[in-house]
This record gives C-alpha cells, structure tokens and sequence, in this order.
C-alpha cells in the first residue's frame, strides 16, 4: 500500500549528536575517507547502490549531489564522525512509495564498536521528530547478520523478503525487509 506523500518545507539540518558521535553534512574533503572506507569489498558487498570497484572520484560526485537532494525532501545523508574521523555514513533517503528508508555502512576498521546502531538510532530521531515521519523501512542482506543485529536492537519488525541487486556483488541478493513505525521506536 503507497503512502500518500505531500513534499513539505525543508528543516535546516545541523549536526546531529550522540554520546560518541557527531552525524554531519558531508564535506568534500571526506571524498578520499569515502572511497576508501565504501570502497572495501567487504562494506560494498552489503550495500545496493555502491559498485566494485569503486570508481575514482565517485565518492565526490556523490557528496556533490547531497545539498540538490536535501532541499528536494530526497535524500538526507550524514557522515558518521568519532574523534573527528568520518567512519561510516547513516542516511534517509525517500523512495517512490513516499517512506524513507534508513541505510548506513561503517568502515571495516571500526565495526563492532556499536557506531551503526548509535547512528541509526539518531538518524531515526531525526526521521520521527524533525521530518515527523510516520515510518521508516530498511533492511538488509540476510548474509549480513551484523545488520540484522542493529535492525532488531533498534526495534524494526520483519515485513517481508524481496531480492535486490547488488551492484558491487552484480547479481540479486535476499533481502529482507525492515519497517519502523514511529510508535514502535525503542529510544
């Protein structure tokens, strides 16, 4: 079922903090932490959109898009800092149902220190109470346990599974499908 969707005024986006993290607009200086960090098979494997390998220069092209999809209610993108290290990335970006859908990645040298779940936790805050979302879905490989981790720590249920294309992978993939209603949201 489509939800209906009405483009609505843009809330400026300062950074967003947490106990360990600083969630910021990303800048192109983080372009050459980007490519090196998404570009690891390893992180690319678990992602949709993100090829391998990664082209050079992509990560800028991408970071230059972010602003044009920001002020569009598109896409809201957020480099995941820790002392002052970009580590990863959480986002929202909205699809052709009108829902957001949260995605993230972390860089193989921080995983399993908790970033993705602190990051999407927040992300989500953003999601309910600056955008008033009513739902957010994601998701994620069903080979990438460590997702579905954060998936269940965050409160999202299980919709349905769906195969989607991995383009650093190059074939379809099982996917399983996450929702969170605002009610739902363990904060």
């Amino acid at each position: 079922m489509a939800v209906e969707y009405a483009p609505r005024p843009v809330p400026e986006i300062g950074a967003l903090t947490t106990r360990r993290l600083v969630l910021r607009s990303f800048r192109l200086s983080d372009a050459p932490t980007v490519q090196r960090l998404a570009g690891d098979f390893d992180v690319a494997k678990m992602l949709d959109v993100v090829p391998f390998p990664y082209p050079e220069g992509e990560a800028a092209r991408w970071i230059a898009t972010h602003d044009d999809r920001r002020a569009q209610d598109a896409d809201y993108p957020f480099a995941i800092e820790h002392d002052g290290e970009v580590v990863g990335c959480v986002g929202l970006n909205r699809e052709s149902d009108g829902l957001l859908h949260l995605g993230y990645w972390i860089g193989v040298p921080f995983w399993g220190k908790g970033f993705a779940t602190e990051a999407a936790r927040a992300a989500l805050e953003f999601a309910f109470d600056e955008l008033t979302e009513p739902e957010v879905k994601s998701g994620h490989y069903a080979d990438n346990h460590a997702s579905g981790r954060v998936m269940t720590k965050l409160g999202f249920r299980y919709a349905k599974e769906s195969m989607r294309f991995s383009k650093a992978r190059g074939h379809a993939v099982r996917f399983l499908d996450t929702r969170m209603k605002r009610e739902w949201f363990k904060r």
